[in-house]
């Protein structure tokens, strides 16, 4: 399990109240719903400071399948923080 698995499995024992998670179980099948599921995407947000959107969890239920999500969100900040000049508007604000 990568790192990222290993935080998402993790945040989800936590907030579903379970031992543990497998990178394969699903979210729902495992308990969660839609407010257990803002509170892992608040947990994850704090504990990365990435804001992903809520959608992400149920586009993305299994543990691998969500920490691969956060893996490429943290892959394009990066991109957009490691000096791609910012896109300038014309004629106007932005």
């Amino acid at each position: 399990a990568t790192e990222t698995e290993e935080l998402v499995a993790a945040v989800w024992a936590e907030v579903l109240g379970l031992e543990r998670a497998g990178r394969h179980d699903d979210f729902f099948t495992l308990g969660g719903h839609s407010l257990s599921a803002t509170r892992v995407m608040a947990r994850l947000r704090h504990s990365l400071g990435l804001d992903l959107p809520l959608h992400t969890l149920f586009d993305h239920p299994t543990v691998a399948g969500l920490a691969d999500a956060v893996e490429a969100a943290l892959l394009e900040e990066l991109i957009h923080a490691s000096g791609e000049q910012p896109h300038t508007h014309q004629g106007g604000l932005a």
